[in-house]
């Protein structure tokens, strides 16, 4: 797949995708991804896909990768809630 400035879904993602912005995964919700900074470019590389951390996502931190972590909360797109008294 092309690197290119379009969202993506979570069907589209697979460990050792390249993507340039973090942004493209806006419409991606509830699930940790981790993406590591590529040396001597501004590409990013999709290193671990899931609904938890685990041991392996923790890993990547040891490692001394530039990680950054992509976490979309669905909450947040159902906006804030007021209740009455």
């Amino acid at each position: 797949m092309a690197l290119v400035n379009n969202k993506f879904t979570l069907e589209d993602l697979y460990i050792g995708m390249e993507i340039i912005d973090k942004d493209q995964l806006s419409n991606i919700y509830d699930t940790w991804i981790m993406l590591v900074k590529n040396s001597n470019s501004d590409v990013y590389t999709v290193r671990f896909i899931g609904k938890e951390t685990n041991a392996e996502s923790d890993k990547l931190f040891t490692q001394g990768n530039v990680v950054c972590p992509v976490y979309n909360d669905s909450m947040e797109l159902e906006g804030d809630i007021y209740y009455e008294e």
